[in-house]
Order: structure tokens, then C-alpha cells, then sequence
């Protein structure tokens, strides 16, 4: 019975319980045993216990850090080929340059991006399988060699043959009658027979070994590559040498082989990013000397992640493949004025993200000259199995000197770049700016801020009323988040609230709103105040989170807020983005009992059709449609219509963002249900929402407005 192939042992070392939990789960994923260490000295232990095929070593750990654990390991000589895989704290040159040294095999910074470390252990994993393959090939040719007589001759100073031992066939490619009495220029091609006599000289001067790498083509073979010999050589006498001749075409094989592993891209075939940064290091050394200036390109596919999802990763890396290929083809040596060919100024860093290297750069035109016409080449359809797929490209470009004096920087700076031209708009190319650091500094200082706002109780609610227009009695609240940062203020929600979108952040911040907002309308109500409903934004993530349904639940289970009270508002887009899952959700959330209603209607692309099975109770018209009332014809038109249209379909209207009396007088003329903006009431904090309900309970008021636009009651 055939067995199943033994799984690869990780040892993870880390003294974070969570980072290893995390770790094992992921070696579990991709199909690896692991045993764990909480510090250094466990880990060591670990190791000579269980020799494990690769080691996970967190860099920050009491006692013996893993820049020591790796330097202990590697002296264990009988394991020291283990690969170790170093966790650093971030990716800093020095301590990515600390962890070679102790001897890493490799090394990721954190954050860590689990599903992408996954596929590196593979990969290491494998790497490590072939080389050790490879070595114990080696170790078996050289024995073979060592067991057979290497061909061997004595040469006059002159280069005559004085004689001439031939070893195994297939370790030479002369006879012995061929070679003895004849001159080195008449058995040797006349290149290798001048280098052979040169050596032979050095070595009757010197009285030391030398020894000589060529390579002979195999008759009838080309353009095949021929067979590499080494000849050492030995001085025997003041006029004659001793030479050994050792086919050596296998290891020149297996290093070959080994290069390909460590330099080039295993999908594509073209140079990976290990070797684009040496390409890159000797770029700069050269152009520093030479005082010449060169640009590095960032090149990343838009949107690659849809093909990935819709077609499949196999169509994925069919596009990688001709994308790559594409590259080869629009950035030849003469359009990058290269010295080199262009494979070595070409690399994949991984994913879909490609480098482009141009050296001697005269202007900074030629560098976006590149960029488009790679850009344009990138957008050229591609045809895989039967698909025509069609992509664009977005390039960062950092220039040397002006951008940075190091690898690490115009990298970065290039990246950097990429990014700022997918942000405005994709298919793009942009310079790098020192501003463009500024943004992402802000940028990622904003979003740490925000991760802390919910458990430092930095959000904050604020309600704005909505008003009856026959009646003009207060119905219902919006609330809306605010977020006081403890050094820059309130922030406004058109800043953090896109943010929030972006990171996923949106959804945590979105429970607490819901539960928040539940618990404020519950307070008013003990306090005796006449029961309001309190509507609450849900964004498009927190509509298809598929814990959407228990956290409304939740929420009214314990705050106790009746679920007719709470009134949940969908965008336009969010509705139809999916719309048979949207049926699904709708339905649950209908049979809960709380209202829902569209916001901002008419700025999206509603079906006529799916609105009437979505069975919303009511439609909330965009403020854009209201603020050019009674003035604008067209809006009014549009405003209007919209209305009726709800009507007929036995949904209520309310109208956003009503600043004037004009526009709440036109608004009551085409029988708009409800109102709120402004003129009746800004946003407001809930003592100020408290003493609006009061008034109105105790006085049977109307709602008028006030110059001080938060809303007041009198007596009709």
C-alpha cells in the first residue's frame, strides 16, 4: 500500500502566544506540522531534539534574541543547512542586514501578510529541497570522479604534449593519439589554447598551481552548449608541467541551477527581486562614479485581484506570464539607452508588481516616455484560453540622485509613487514628490489614530431631527458619528469616514454606532419623552458583513429598544450591488421589524423593478436635488417625480439638506412626507435632543426654526 508523503515540521519561536497561534494556523492552511517555542533557549532545545525543515524565529524575544537563536543553530554543523525564515519588527536595512548575518535564509517584516508568508515558507521549503537535492547530486558525481583516474598530460614550456593519459570517455573529448607531439594551438580552439599558455608561463614562474575553467563545443552539437572542463595545473620540472583535466559540465549545471532559484522569477522566467536589487546596487555604484542619473519604474496591475476572483488564479498566472513577456518587448536595450540587456533591468518584486531599471536617464522625459509606453502596451488586450482580458497598469517612477541615494529608497520612492497614480484614477503614471511621503505619513498616522478612537471613546453621536411636514412635529433622529482626536479636534467625517471604508474599519465603527444610537433612543424613552425613531447609516461592508443580522439583534436585545424605533438606511449602490444576496438580507432584516429606508436617492442606479421587491418603507432624496430649490426647474422636476414615484409605490419621502423656507414650502406643495436639514435643526448633541422632546411633549408644539439653526418648539 503506497504511503502518503511525509509532512514538513516548522518550529515556530516566538513569545507572543497570539503571533503563534496565528503562525500555526497558517502552516496548517498549507499543509505543514509545526511545533512551537515561547523563547530563545526553548527553541534551541527544540531544535536538537526535533530537527525540524525550517525554522519561523521572531527577532524581539526575552533572554536570547533571534538574531542569537540563529547564530546557535547555525553552528549545530549537522543541521546547518535548515533554512530560518527571520520576523523582524519592520524593515529596516539594519535589522535585515543583521538577520544575514547571523545567517537567516530569509526574513519578513510585520505587519505580516499571512496568505503571502504561506506561499514564501513554500517556497523556501522547496527551494531548500532542491538545493540539498543538488548538494547530495554533487556529493555523488564528485565521488564517481574521485573514484575514476582524471585525464591528465605533461606539457613542454613550448606547449608540445609530451604525453597524454585519457581518463573515462565521458570525462574528455581527445585521444591520446590526437594530443601527444602536437601543439597545444592544434587541439585547443586558438582562444582557450592562448589562455592554457598563458597559465603554463605563471606556473613555471611562480612554482604554484593554477588551474583553467573552458568550455569546448561538442562536435555536431551547436548551437547546444558545449561540455566545461577544468585543467589544474602543477609544475613538474624548470621546463614542464602536469596537467588534470575534470569534466566539471554537471556542476556548472547545478550551479546554474541554484542561480536560477535564488535570481530569477519561478512564474515568469525573468528576473526576480533578490536580483533586481544587486542589478540596483551596481547601478548605483556605477552612476555614482560615472556622476550619472538613472529612474527606477513601479509598475502594478489595476484591479488584478477581480481576474484572480472571477477567472480563476491559473488564468491569473497565464496573464503574469504574458505580461511579463509584453514587458520584455516594449522595454528593449535601445529604448532604455541600456548598456546591458533589458531582461537585467526587468524584474518581477511579486504579485503583479513590476520593475523597470533605466540607466543613463538624460531628461525625465525619457522615463515617462518608458512609462507610457508601457502603460499603452499594458493596455492592449491579452487573449488566454479563450478569454480577451483587458488590464492597465499603474507606474511609479523615483529618479537617482534626486529622489534617494539607496536602494531601499528609490524602491520605496517608486512604490510611493504607484500609489499616488492609482489614487488619481489608475492607468497612470506619476513622479515622485517628498510631498507624496507627507500624504502617506499623514495618511497612516489618521488611520492609526482611528484604530484607537473606539476603545480610547473618541466617537461621539450627534442627532439630527427629522420633521413631519403636515404636522411639523419631530418624528425621528439621524445619527451621525463625529470623531474628537485627542490632538487635531473634531475631524470631519468626510476625512475619516472614506478611511474607515478603505481599512475595514467601517465595520466595527458602524456596531458602535448601531448600538450607541439604540441605547440614546432607549434613554429618551425612560425619560418619558414620546417615542422617536432613530436612524442609523449602514455602509456597503457593513451590509454584506455576515454577522449584520445578529448585530441588530443584539443591539435591541440589549438596550431594549423596540426594533420599530430603529430605522436602518442603505445607499442606492449598496442595494444593487448584489442584488438576489440584498433580497436575502432585506428579508431578514424586515422580519426583525425594523424600518429601512434608501439614502440618498437619485445619485445611484436603482432598478425600477428591484425597487418595488425591495419593499423598503422609505426614500431619503439626495441633498444635491434640494439645494437648488424652488430655483432650479430641472431638480425641481427631478424632485418632484421622485415623489410621486414613491407614493405610488406606498413608500414615504424624506427630503435631506433643507436650508431655506422657499425650498420647505415647495417641498410641502408636492407633498413630501418628511424634512430635515439645516433650517430645522442641525446636528445636535442628545442633552440638546432631550429639551427638543421636552418642549414638544409638554407644549403640543410646532417646530420653528432659529437663527442659532438647532431647532426650537412654541405653541401653534
Amino acid at each position: 500500500m503506497a504511503t502518503s508523503p511525509q509532512r514538513s515540521l516548522v518550529l515556530v519561536a516566538d513569545d507572543d502566544p497570539t503571533m503563534r497561534l496565528l503562525m500555526l494556523e497558517m502552516l496548517a492552511q498549507v499543509g505543514l506540522d509545526a511545533i512551537e517555542a515561547e523563547d530563545g533557549m526553548k527553541a534551541v532545545a527544540c531544535f536538537q531534539a526535533v530537527t525540524p525543515d525550517l525554522v519561523l524565529l521572531d527577532v524581539d524575544m526575552p533572554g536570547m534574541d533571534g538574531f542569537a537563536v540563529c547564530r546557535e543553530l547555525r553552528k549545530l554543523e549537522s543541521h546547518s543547512t535548515v533554512p530560518i525564515i527571520m520576523v523582524t519588527g519592520g524593515d529596516e536595512l539594519d535589522a535585515v542586514t543583521r538577520a544575514y548575518e547571523a545567517g537567516a535564509t530569509d526574513f519578513v517584516s510585520k505587519p505580516i501578510n499571512w496568505p503571502i508568508l504561506g506561499h514564501r515558507v513554500l517556497y523556501v521549503l522547496r527551494a531548500s529541497d532542491a538545493i540539498s537535492r543538488l548538494r547530495i547530486a554533487d556529493a555523488q558525481h564528485r565521488a564517481v570522479l574521485a573514484a575514476i583516474p582524471d585525464t591528465f598530460f605533461r606539457m613542454n614550456k613550448d606547449g608540445y604534449y609530451l604525453d597524454y593519459e585519457q581518463g573515462h570517455e565521458a570525462s574528455s573529448v581527445f585521444s591520446t593519439d590526437r594530443c601527444v607531439g602536437q601543439h597545444l594551438s592544434q587541439v585547443l580552439p586558438p582562444e582557450i589554447a592562448g589562455h592554457m599558455m598563458e597559465q603554463v608561463h605563471r606556473v613555471l614562474d611562480t612554482q604554484h598551481i593554477r588551474s583553467l575553467d573552458y568550455e569546448l563545443p561538442l562536435p555536431g552539437a551547436a548551437p547546444l552548449p558545449g561540455r566545461h572542463f577544468e585543467a589544474r595545473l602543477v609544475a613538474t620540472g624548470p621546463d614542464e608541467v602536469l596537467g588534470l583535466v575534470r569534466d566539471i559540465s554537471e556542476r556548472k549545471r547545478s550551479e546554474e541551477q541554484i542561480r536560477r532559484l535564488a535570481y530569477c522569477d519561478s512564474l515568469t522566467g525573468i528576473p526576480n527581486r533578490q536580483a533586481f536589487l544587486e542589478t540596483l546596487e551596481a547601478e548605483l555604484v556605477r552612476s555614482r562614479k560615472a556622476n550619472k542619473k538613472f529612474a527606477v519604474l513601479f509598475m502594478d496591475l489595476d484591479a488584478f485581484k477581480r481576474i484572480n476572483d472571477t477567472l480563476g488564479h491559473d488564468v491569473g498566472d497565464h496573464l503574469l506570464k504574458a505580461v511579463s513577456e509584453r514587458l520584455r518587448e516594449t522595454t528593449r536595450p535601445g529604448d532604455l539607452v541600456s548598456r546591458t540587456e533589458a531582461a537585467t533591468n526587468l524584474a518581477r518584486l511579486g504579485g503583479d508588481e513590476f520593475t523597470i531599471l533605466i540607466p543613463d536617464l538624460e531628461r525625465v522625459e525619457n522615463a515617462l516616455n518608458v512609462a507610457h509606453r508601457v502603460k499603452e502596451a499594458m493596455r492592449r488586450p491579452f487573449l488566454l484560453e479563450a478569454h480577451e482580458i483587458f488590464v492597465t497598469a499603474s507606474i511609479g517612477i523615483s529618479l537617482y540622485p534626486e529622489d534617494g541615494e539607496d536602494c531601499n529608497s528609490l524602491l520605496k520612492y517608486a512604490d510611493t509613487a504607484m500609489y499616488h497614480a492609482k489614487n488619481c484614477g489608475k492607468n497612470n503614471a506619476k513622479l515622485y514628490s517628498s510631498s507624496l511621503t507627507m500624504q502617506i505619513m499623514s495618511h497612516v498616522k489618521l488611520e492609526v489614530g482611528l484604530r484607537k478612537a473606539l476603545q480610547n471613546d473618541e466617537l461621539y453621536l450627534l442627532y439630527q431631527p427629522q420633521i413631519d411636514v403636515r404636522s411639523s412635529r419631530i418624528v425621528g433622529f439621524e445619527a451621525l458619528v463625529r470623531w474628537r482626536h485627542p490632538e487635531r479636534g473634531v475631524i470631519s467625517p468626510t476625512e475619516f469616514i472614506p478611511l474607515a471604508e478603505e481599512t475595514g474599519l467601517i465595520v466595527p465603527i458602524g456596531e458602535w454606532v448601531l448600538r450607541a444610537a439604540c441605547q440614546q433612543a432607549t434613554t429618551w424613552q425612560l425619560a418619558g419623552k414620546p417615542p422617536v425613531r432613530v436612524a442609523v447609516n449602514l455602509s456597503a461592508k457593513q451590509f454584506n458583513d455576515e454577522n449584520l443580522t445578529q448585530s441588530v439583534l443584539s443591539a435591541l436585545h440589549d438596550t431594549g429598544l423596540p426594533p420599530e424605533l430603529l430605522e436602518l438606511e442603505l445607499t442606492e449602490s449598496t442595494l444593487m450591488d448584489d442584488a438576489r444576496a440584498t433580497m436575502v438580507t432585506l428579508e431578514q432584516l424586515r422580519g426583525i421589524g425594523v424600518y429601512l429606508s434608501i439614502d440618498d436617492f437619485g445619485t445611484g442606479y436603482s432598478s425600477m423593478n428591484y425597487l418595488k421587491r425591495f419593499d423598503v418603507r422609505a426614500l431619503k432624496i439626495d441633498k444635491s436635488f434640494i439645494s437648488g430649490l424652488p430655483m432650479d426647474s430641472e431638480n425641481a422636476a427631478i424632485t418632484h417625480a421622485i415623489i410621486a414615484m414613491a407614493h405610488g409605490l406606498k413608500m414615504a419621502v424624506v427630503a435631506e439638506g433643507v436650508e431655506t423656507d422657499a425650498q420647505l414650502v415647495l417641498l410641502e406643495q408636492y407633498g413630501c412626507d418628511m424634512v430635515q436639514g439645516y433650517y430645522l435643526g442641525h446636528p445636535s448633541p442628545p442633552d440638546a435632543i432631550h429639551r427638543m422632546l421636552a418642549n414638544q411633549a409638554l407644549q403640543h408644539p410646532v417646530l420653528l426654526h432659529r437663527s442659532d439653526g438647532i431647532g426650537a418648539v412654541a405653541e401653534g
